[in-house]
């Protein structure tokens, strides 16, 4: 959503036990017990405090993540705020939610069509299927057939389209981001109506 690479994705929480509880693994080959509260902790696997004694402070930060001791991957988020600023980046994400609400309406008004997801939608995925004058067939496995076939016609036309299993067969799954422009999605929509126009009047 914020355009940067998966792996500089991150979770804030409250209270950092979350994280040590989650992710540690007391490797013999990384970390070392200093004392006797350490090796204490380590055969302590489930994190529990004990009463009245105050809730231990973390400051290995390699035990508190998946990527122990590769900390490179924030640098990568820090350079793109940097660059952006938060209001480059509370740009970007609006611009791609406006792009999936686009979408969205698109599909909505357009007959032959049933739009799955809400208008707007939740999130950056819009599903829908193909359905000829808005009426879905009852056979999932026909309308799953159709839209794989329309899935690989489309490539030929330059869209690379998603699809995933519903109730009533395969549908639609496009996901837009924050480089998406307006015509690439209109351009979309009338590729898809025009491949369902070829499937539909095929022999």
């Amino acid at each position: 959503m914020m355009n940067v690479p998966v792996t500089c994705s991150f979770l804030l929480t409250r209270d950092l036990s979350v994280f040590h509880q989650a992710n540690t693994l007391p490797a013999g080959y990384l970390f070392h017990a200093d004392d006797d509260d350490d090796v204490a902790d380590s055969n302590n696997q489930n994190g529990d405090v004990e009463e009245g004694k105050p809730e231990k402070e973390y400051w290995d930060l390699a035990d508190l993540t998946l990527q122990c001791g590769r900390r490179s991957d924030s640098l990568k988020l820090a350079l793109a705020w940097i660059y952006y600023g938060a209001t480059g980046f509370e740009q970007q994400v609006d611009h791609a939610f406006d792009m999936a609400a686009h979408l969205a309406s698109l599909i909505e008004k357009a007959d032959d069509f049933v739009l799955l997801s809400s208008n707007p939608p939740p999130c950056l995925q819009v599903c829908f299927y193909h359905a000829p004058r808005g009426v879905l067939g009852s056979s999932a496995e026909a309308n799953t057939q159709r839209t794989k076939i329309m899935v690989r016609k489309l490539v030929s036309r330059g869209f690379m389209v998603d699809y995933a299993p519903g109730e009533n067969g395969s549908f639609f799954r496009v996901v837009v981001n924050c480089q998406t422009r307006k015509e690439t999605v209109e351009g979309l929509v009338k590729a898809v109506g025009e491949v369902g126009k070829e499937i539909v009047s095929a022999p």
